[in-house]
């Protein structure tokens, strides 16, 4: 694949995660106002989505050339 699409793609990725990141931390401390046990765990949503918005972050910063691994 083209080098633009990467970055384009990736950009796009973070933008997904920081979107669902967003929403999930609002409607985690939304207060309840229903009596059923069940809700989404949006928390858990959101720290996936964080996770995933860090690992694009580090893809990024290889696409531009710049080694993050550890090897020696």
């Amino acid at each position: 694949m083209d080098d633009t699409l990467h970055l384009i793609l990736t950009l796009g990725g973070i933008a997904v995660c920081a979107v669902l990141a967003a929403i999930g931390i609002r409607l985690r401390f939304q207060e309840k106002t229903d009596i059923r046990p069940y809700r989404m765990p949006w928390m858990i949503i959101a720290l996936v989505a964080i996770a995933l918005g860090f690992m694009l972050v580090v893809h990024l910063v290889n696409l531009f050339g710049f080694e993050t691994g550890g090897r020696r």
